[in-house]
């Protein structure tokens, strides 16, 4: 069986390399990862608190868009309980927030901010014998930053038409994600899949150039993803490990995107691979990546891009 599932998820790589991702893509969160704060059925409040962090250097995505991004992303576990005796599960309340800025390379220090998102949820975590799974709310937004000013700092402002892109996404969301799966003595697997429906989305672009592929008519997101860990180092402390982290997703459109010339299903993908060390209480990776978005959200006209991305994040125990 173990080998099946190893089998299974490098199949699975090509697929990645057609797909999409909600804005905590490179951060995987479960609370239940760390259960030691779950010992009763009497409620647990503020039992768990976990925070991870990114920076990346991108290159060769169009017109240099993509030339940073940084992330800090936070999880604040309210309340956890166990269930009833002769009962499996424990449960959870929990808040995430994320803020990832992005920039391009056009200015005198070659980090120039163009973008902000933003994202926050709320959801109910239930944890069972080899998986957890959870539902809740989420806001996305992704605003502009500086957009008074050219993209290009080597631009003359004179003449220059200010522009602007602002996504939002709100809807509910239900995800599962497995317990660690171990394929042998030296390398395990965590798998997760989750599915987004959006009540509200909208897409305000000026100038308006196009509706082409309008987030308005965005009706939800699917997403599967999956990380395989191998140790490399002897021992239970300060490991050290070759690590694949891959997702991918689809973008969900209404038939009212055809009017407008745009189609009902747009794929992204990031397929991660680097080394990971664990500390008593933390992780540190170093990675390089490759990202593709259907449309980086850089322009008011929709920009596909693809990304080569090298960079360093340190994250908890509570984030995949």
């Amino acid at each position: 069986m173990k080998k099946q599932l190893l089998l299974l998820y490098f199949l699975a790589l090509p697929f990645l390399a057609f797909s999409q991702a909600h804005v905590m893509r490179n951060f995987q969160a479960s609370p239940f990862l760390d259960t030691t704060g779950t010992s009763s059925t009497e409620r647990t409040y503020f039992a768990a608190t976990n925070f991870a962090a990114h920076n990346s250097r991108g290159f060769q995505s169009t017109e240099n868009s993509q030339g940073w991004n940084a992330q800090v992303c936070g999880m604040f576990d309210i309340v956890r309980w166990k269930s009833k005796k002769n009962e499996i599960g424990l449960h959870s309340f929990v808040l995430f927030s994320s803020i990832e800025v992005s920039a391009n390379i056009y200015n005198n220090i070659a980090f120039n901010p163009r973008g902000i998102i933003l994202q926050e949820s709320f959801a109910y975590f239930n944890k069972k014998k080899n998986f957890t799974w959870n539902v809740g709310f989420t806001h996305k937004s992704r605003h502009e930053i500086d957009s008074d000013s050219p993209p290009n700092d080597t631009t003359s402002r004179i003449g220059y038409q200010p522009t602007s892109r602002v996504a939002i996404l709100n809807g509910p969301h239900i995800e599962i994600t497995t317990d660690k799966i171990n394929l042998s003595p030296s390398v395990t697997t965590n798998l997760w899949g989750r599915a987004e429906y959006y009540t509200i989305s909208d897409d305000s672009r000026f100038p308006r150039f196009t509706e082409e592929q309008s987030w308005d008519f965005m009706s939800g997101m699917i997403l599967l993803g999956g990380r395989i860990d191998i140790k490399l180092s002897k021992g239970n402390k300060n490991i050290w490990g070759f690590y694949n982290r891959s997702w991918a997703n689809t973008a969900i459109f209404s038939n009212k995107v055809k009017e407008a010339g745009g189609k009902n299903f747009k794929f992204n993908y990031r397929t991660e691979t680097g080394f990971d060390f664990k500390g008593a209480k933390a992780s540190a990776e170093a990675f390089i990546a490759r990202e593709h978005f259907f449309d980086d959200l850089s322009s008011p006209r929709p920009v596909a891009s693809t990304v080569w991305l090298v960079g360093a994040r340190v994250r908890g125990f509570l984030f995949l």
